[in-house]
C-alpha cells in the first residue's frame, strides 16, 4: 500500500559491525534526507534506498538489523550488526520516524570493569579514617623490627670483648646482659601493643567493609541481586571481607616489616663485612624473578578457585532451604552427584594451586639454604685465617637468619595476599557497580491515591525480549482492577514497574500525571504495598515479622491487623504467641500461614495502594474467602490491584484487564466479558461452572474489631482455679478466663483474655496499671499459664558446639538447661531470654545479676 511521503532534512551516519556476509567487519549507514546509503568497509557504495519513511530494528539472537520501510510499502534489511550496537540504532531509528535531529554518537557503552585506581590504593582510601592508627601500628611494627636487630649485635661484642677477650670485663658483661633484658622486654611490650592495635584496627575495618557493602546491596537495584545472586554476595560479606581484612591490617605490615627488616641487617651485614655480605646478594635476583613470576601465575589461578568455591556455595543455599522438593522427587542422588561434581572441580583447582606453590616456594627456599651453607664456607675460612673474629661471624650468621627469614615469610604471607588481593578486587567490583534505578535530583511526592497510568509501555528483564508490549492501563483512585491472563503473560512484571523494581524500556508510567521516575522512592514504596506470591518471612519474631510493614506500630496494631488476615487465632496458639521465633524463611508456619501474615504486614502499612499478585493461593477455600473479605474491607477508599487466577477476586473488581503474550486483549467489567464470552471466558469458564461466585460490596460493617480493657475500670479477682480469673469490665462480669501473655518476652504486660475454648474476648495493653489488688491476683495466675523463670545467678556455661549447657540459680530454685543455636538466645538492651530445647523460658536482667555472672554472659554471648 502506498503511502504520502514527507521530505525531511534528517541526516546521521553510523557504522555497524557487521557486513553483509556475517563477517565482523564494518559497514557505514548514511542517511540524507528520505535517502539510506550503505558503504562497505572501503566506502564501496552497497545499497541504495530512496523514499524511505519509516525505520526499525528488529531483534534476535546476538544479530539485529535496521529494516526500511519506503512509501511505496517496499521493507528492505538495510544493515547487519551485534547487540553491542542495537542501542545507538534504536536511537537513530526512533529519531528518524519522530523527524527530529539530534546527535548520535557513534559508540558502544563499554560496562566492562575499568578500575580508576589500583586496588590497594582503593583499600587505602577506604580506610583512611583509621589512617592514624595504622600510621601508629606500622610504626610499631618498624620499632619491633629495630629491636630484633639488638640482640644478635649485642651478642657479637659479648664473644669478641668479653667471652674469648683477655679482659673479661665483668662491667660490660653485666651491661650487655641487662641491654639483652632490656631489649627482649622492650620487645614483648611494643609487639603486645602492636598486636591489640591491629587486632582492634581490623576489628572495626571488617565492620566497616561489612556495613559498607551490605549498604550498598541492600539499596541496589532488584535487577542487581538477580544478576549476582545473593550467594555470591554472601561470599563477598564473610570470606572475601575477611581476607581484605588480613590484607589490610597483617599481610601489607607484614610487607612492609619484612622490607625494613631487609635493609637494617643489610647495612648492617655490609658494616660487620662487605666481603660476606656480597654473598647474600646472589641468590636474591633468581627469588626475585620466581616472586614475579609466582604472582602473575597465581593471580588467575586463585580467582579461579574462589568462583568454584562461590558457586559451591550457591549450589548448597539453593538446595538446602528446598530439601523438602529434592526429596519428594527423589533427587538426592542427583543433587548429590552435581555437588560432587563441583567439588571435584573445586579440588582440581585447589591442587593446581597447591602445585604452584610446592614448586616454587621449596625452591626458593632451598636457594636460602644454599646460600648459608656458603657463608658459613667463606666466613669459616675467614675465622680460621684469623682475618675475621669468632663474634662477627657469629653475629653475621644470625642476622643472616632474620635476613633470608622475610624471604622465606613470602611462601607463607604471598599466597594468602594473592587470595586476599582477590577477595578485594571481588568485594570492590560490587561496590564500583552504581544503580540505575535513583531519585531524581527533586523527587516529588504526588498525592495517594491517585489515577495510575501505563502509557505506551514496554518492557524485558532482557530488553530485546520484552515482558509486556504496548501496555495502556488506567487505574481510578479507589478502584479495585484485576489483571489476569495464563503464567507468563506479564502480571507480576506490571507490580515490580509500579513499585520500581525495574524502569520500562519504553513509555512511561504516571501517579497522578506524575512520572514514576520523579516520584522519591521511598515515598512510592511506602504508599504501595506488596503481597507476593512467594512469601518472604525473616528469621525473628512474628510480631516483628508483622511490624515490618511500618513504623511506629504498637501491639494493638500488630493483633488488629493478624486478626483482620484471619491469622490472629492460629498465632496464640503458637508457643510463644507473637514472640515466637519463625525459623529461617518463616518454616515454623505452613504455606497458608505465611501467607496471611504477609497480607497483615501489608495491612498494617496502611497503604494507599495495595497489589496481590496470587495472595490467597496457598489458602484452602475457606481460609482464602474470609481472608479475601478481610481484604476487601480493609481495601475502603484504596486502589487495590490484585494479580490472580482466583474467579471469586475477579468477579469482585470493579474492573479486569485480561493479558496475553504482555499485551492486553481485553478489559472491562467482568460480568460485562463474561456475557460477551470473550477471552476472559474462555480463561475461568471452567471454574464458574464448578464453583458458585459469591459477591461482596466491601462496604459493610467492619468485621474485626478488637476490645481493649481499660485497667482504671477493671477488676480482677480469683476464680476457683489458680490459673483463672475472674473479670469486671463494661459492667459485665466474666468468669474463669484464662490470661495469656500475647508478648511473652517483648512486652509480657501485654495480656489476653480467653475462654476454655480459645475465644479471645478482651486485651489490656498493659496490666501493671491496674489496682492492687487486682494486679497480684493477674500475676499469681498469668503463673500458672505464662511461667518465666527469673535468673538470679549464672554458676557456670559449658560451650558445646552450637549448643550451650547453662547452670543456673533461678528464682524458682537451681536449673541446669541447655539451648540450641543463636536463635534461643534472644539479646535485648537491658536483658537476655533464654528459649531452652523444650521450650522454656529463661530471663536474665542484667543490671541485677553479680558481676561474676555477668562476665561470664558478656564473654559467651
Amino acid at each position: 500500500m502506498k503511502r504520502e511521503l514527507t521530505t525531511t532534512d534528517f541526516h546521521a551516519m553510523l557504522n555497524t559491525d557487521l557486513g553483509r556476509d556475517l563477517k565482523l567487519e564494518q559497514e557505514t549507514v548514511e542517511i540524507t534526507g528520505n535517502e539510506v546509503r550503505v558503504y562497505d568497509s572501503k566506502h564501496n557504495e552497497i545499497l541504495t534506498l530512496n523514499g524511505v519513511i519509516r525505520l526499525d530494528v528488529e531483534s534476535g539472537i546476538t544479530i539485529s538489523k535496521l529494516v526500511g520501510t519506503t512509501a511505496d510499502g517496499k521493507v528492505v534489511e538495510l544493515a547487519y550488526f551485534t547487540k553491542r550496537k542495537e542501542e545507538v540504532f534504536k536511537k537513530l531509528a526512533e529519531a528518524f520516524n519522530s523527524g527530529e535531529q539530534i546527535e548520535i554518537k557513534d559508540e558502544v557503552d563499554d560496562k566492562s570493569h575499568k578500575p580508576g585506581v589500583n586496588t590497594l590504593r582503593w583499600l587505602f582510601s577506604i580506610s583512611s579514617r583509621y589512617r592514624k592508627t595504622m600510621i601508629l601500628g606500622a610504626t610499631l611494627s618498624l620499632i619491633s623490627t629495630g629491636l630484633n636487630l639488638v640482640p644478635p649485635y649485642l651478642l657479637k661484642i659479648l664473644i669478641d670483648n668479653v667471652l674469648i677477650s683477655n679482659n673479661h670485663s665483668a662491667q660490660l658483661f653485666q651491661l650487655i646482659v641487662l641491654l639483652l633484658i632490656t631489649s627482649y622486654t622492650s620487645l614483648a611490650l611494643v609487639s603486645s601493643l602492636q598486636t591489640r592495635i591491629l587486632n582492634n584496627l581490623g576489628s572495626r575495618i571488617i565492620n566497616d567493609l561489612r556495613e559498607m557493602l551490605y549498604n550498598h546491596v541492600i539499596k541496589h537495584d532488584y535487577s542487581f541481586i538477580e544478576r549476582i545472586s545473593p550467594s555470591r554476595i554472601l561470599s563477598r560479606l564473610t570470606t572475601d571481607a575477611g581476607n581484605t581484612n588480613w590484607l589490610l591490617v597483617w599481610g601489607l605490615p607484614t610487607l612492609v616489616t619484612n622490607f625494613f627488616t631487609l635493609l637494617g641487617i643489610g647495612v648492617i651485614l655490609f658494616t660487620l663485612n662487605p666481603l660476606l655480605a656480597t654473598f647474600i646478594l646472589i641468590p636474591i635476583p633468581l627469588i626475585l624473578f620466581m616472586v614475579v613470576r609466582y604472582r602473575k601465575k597465581s593471580h588467575r589461578l586463585y580467582h579461579r578457585n574462589w568462583r568454584r568455591s562461590a558457586d559451591i556455595t550457591s549450589r548448597i543455599n539453593d538446595t538446602i532451604p528446598n530439601f523438602l522438593v529434592v526429596r519428594s522427587f527423589s533427587k538426592e542422588e542427583y543433587e548429590s552427584k552435581r555437588l560432587r561434581n563441583m567439588l571435584d572441580k573445586l579440588y582440581e583447582s585447589s591442587v593446581t594451586i597447591n602445585r604452584l606453590n610446592s614448586l616454587y616456594w621449596p625452591v626458593i627456599g632451598l636457594v636460602v639454604n644454599l646460600s648459608t651453607v656458603i657463608i658459613w664456607w667463606v666466613g669459616g675460612h675467614e675465622v680460621i685465617s684469623g682475618v675475621i673474629e669468632l663474634g662477627v661471624i657469629t653475629a653475621f650468621i644470625a642476622y643472616l637468619s632474620q635476613f633470608y627469614s622475610p624471604i622465606n615469610n613470602l611462601s607463607n604471607v604471598l599466597p594468602f595476599i594473592q587470595q586476599s588481593l582477590t577477595s578485594a578486587e571481588r568485594i570492590r567490583e560490587v561496590l564500583e557497580v552504581k544503580p540505575q534505578i535513583t531519585n531524581s535530583e527533586t523527587p516529588k511526592r504526588p498525592v495517594m491515591p491517585s489515577e495510575i497510568v501505563f502509557e505506551n509501555v514496554f518492557f524485558g528483564y532482557d530488553p530485546h525480549f520484552p515482558v509486556v508490549k504496548n501496555l495502556n492501563i488506567n487505574i481510578r483512585p479507589g478502584e479495585k482492577v484485576a489483571i489476569v491472563g495464563k503464567s507468563g503473560s506479564g502480571k507480576s512484571t506490571i507490580a515490580k514497574l509500579l513499585l520500581r523494581f525495574y524502569d520500562v524500556n519504553k513509555g512511561k508510567i504516571t501517579i497522578g500525571g506524575v512520572d514514576l521516575k520523579e516520584i522519591d522512592i521511598d515515598y512510592l514504596r511506602r504508599k504501595v504495598a506488596y503481597v507476593p506470591q512467594d512469601v518472604v518471612l525473616f528469621d525473628t519474631t512474628v510480631g516483628y515479622n508483622v511490624a515490618y510493614g511500618s513504623d511506629n506500630v504498637n501491639e494493638v496494631d500488630i493483633v488488629r491487623a493478624c486478626k483482620t488476615a484471619k491469622i490472629h487465632d492460629e498465632i496464640v496458639r503458637l508457643p510463644f504467641a507473637y514472640d515466637t521465633i519463625l525459623g529461617e524463611r518463616g518454616t515454623y508456619l505452613s504455606g497458608g500461614q505465611r501467607q496471611r501474615l504477609s497480607i497483615a504486614r501489608a495491612i498494617i502499612k496502611n497503604p494507599d495502594v495495595l497489589i496481590f499478585d496470587e495472595a490467597t493461593s496457598n489458602l484452602d477455600v475457606v481460609s482464602e474467602r474470609e481472608v479475601y473479605e478481610a481484604m476487601m474491607e480493609v481495601s475502603r477508599n484504596k486502589t487495590v490491584i490484585l494479580i490472580t487466577h482466583n474467579i471469586h477476586e475477579v468477579m469482585n473488581a470493579d474492573k479486569v484487564i485480561v493479558l496475553d503474550n504482555g499485551e492486553v486483549m481485553e478489559r472491562g467489567k467482568p460480568k460485562e466479558l463474561l456475557r460477551n464470552e470473550t477471552y476472559f471466558h474462555k480463561i475461568f469458564k471452567d471454574q464458574i461452572n464448578e464453583e458458585n461466585v459469591f459477591s461482596k460490596d466491601g462496604n459493610g460493617k467492619e468485621i474485626h474489631d478488637i476490645r481493649i480493657l481499660n485497667p482504671r475500670s477493671t477488676k480482677i479477682t480469683p476464680a476457683e482455679r489458680r490459673s483463672r480469673v475472674t473479670v469486671e469490665a463494661e459492667n459485665e462480669i466474666y468468669r474463669d478466663l484464662i490470661p495469656k501473655a500475647l508478648f511473652p518476652i517483648t512486652n509480657p504486660k501485654f495480656i489476653g483474655f480467653y475462654t476454655d475454648d480459645g475465644k479471645e474476648l478482651f486485651l489490656l495493653e498493659d496490666y501493671s496499671k491496674l489496682d492492687s489488688e487486682s494486679l497480684k491476683v493477674l500475676e499469681s495466675a498469668l503463673l500458672y499459664n505464662n511461667l518465666v523463670f527469673k535468673v538470679v545467678k549464672i554458676n557456670n556455661i559449658n560451650i558445646k558446639g552450637d549448643q550451650l549447657e547453662w547452670d543456673l540459680v533461678t528464682d524458682k530454685g537451681v536449673s541446669k538447661t541447655f539451648t540450641l543455636g543463636r536463635r534461643n538466645v534472644v539479646v535485648f538492651e537491658k536483658k537476655v531470654v533464654l528459649i531452652d530445647r523444650n521450650d522454656n523460658l529463661y530471663e536474665i536482667n542484667m543490671e541485677s545479676i553479680d558481676k561474676r555472672s555477668l562476665r561470664l554472659l558478656l564473654e559467651t554471648i
